[in-house]
């Protein structure tokens, strides 16, 4: 087998990278929004351009890393190791967590209880950015998911 150079390991760590510090802001941002969903469902929340620009700016940064590693940067893993496979399994699992309790709050609670007086063109607008940021999560949680394949080479 060739080693594995230095700069394919930082190259793939820095789009990582981008991928998981995207999926952190988004759940920090989102926290207090899905928190008052689940208290108050069916009240549409205030218009926020600031948290729907940052939103959109998080999904940009974690498809731009996915995709740049998906289609240029190879998973620089040379060696089998057990328990990184499995602790990169577990979190890619664990990480999409968040989004689909979101999406079940969101579908299954908040959308049935909307009111007459809802705006449907916010709704509509805020429907695209969170079908992009759902999209963007899974993305990210099967990376992680890559990487633990990655690490448990021919022995699966």
């Amino acid at each position: 087998m060739k080693p594995v150079d230095r700069p394919r390991w930082g190259t793939y760590v820095c789009l990582l990278a981008m991928q998981l510090v995207g999926a952190l802001l988004f759940v920090w941002q989102e926290l207090p929004e899905f928190r008052q969903m689940l208290l108050v469902p069916g009240q549409q929340l205030p218009k926020d351009p600031w948290s729907d620009l940052m939103m959109v700016g998080v999904v940009l940064i974690m498809q731009t890393g996915f995709w740049i590693r998906v289609r240029r940067v190879p998973i620089p893993v040379s060696t089998a190791n057990m328990f990184f496979s499995h602790a990169f399994l577990f979190l890619g699992r664990l990480s999409f967590i968040f989004g689909s309790a979101l999406f079940a709050v969101v579908v299954f609670r908040h959308l049935p209880e909307l009111r007459p007086e809802t705006s449907t063109t916010l709704l509509a607008q805020r429907a695209v950015i969170f079908v992009a940021c759902l999209f963007a999560l899974f993305c990210s949680s099967l990376e992680v998911e890559r990487l633990g394949q990655a690490f448990a080479g021919n022995e699966r």
